[in-house]
């Protein structure tokens, strides 16, 4: 994977791997299919190097929204974006949000804001 990062912006060339893909089907018991289900995208957080330091510390996914403009395929190529878009404190916690776009051919095929907590 080639990738490349931005202050607050990374890219991922990606490609969904068909036996992931239908391990994860099986688990949640979907039909076998060559569509990536929008919630599977979820797992290429850990790939981001934006992403790495959030990995160490004990947070929680409080919100995520997902906007599907077109389906995304196995075996073929895409890019990945995230987006670091900002922290904000609010009472005791550190709020955290992230979105993840996965393009292909510059047309936007989904996109997943999450926001995250972690207790101060």
């Amino acid at each position: 994977m080639q990738s490349y990062l931005n202050d607050g912006h990374e890219v991922l060339e990606i490609m969904f791997d068909k036996i992931e893909v239908q391990t994860y089907n099986h688990l949640f018991k979907l039909q076998p299919s060559t569509i990536v289900p929008s919630l599977f995208c979820a797992r290429l957080w850990s790939e981001f190097q934006l992403f790495q330091p959030f990995l160490r510390q004990n947070i929680l996914l409080r919100e995520t929204k997902i906007d599907q403009r077109a389906t995304v395929h196995i075996n073929e190529k895409y890019d990945a974006h995230m987006y670091f878009l900002g922290k904000q404190k609010v009472r005791q916690f550190m709020k955290y949000t992230f979105r993840l776009e996965i393009n292909k051919n510059k047309e936007n095929c989904i996109s997943i804001t999450q926001i995250f907590l972690e207790d101060i």
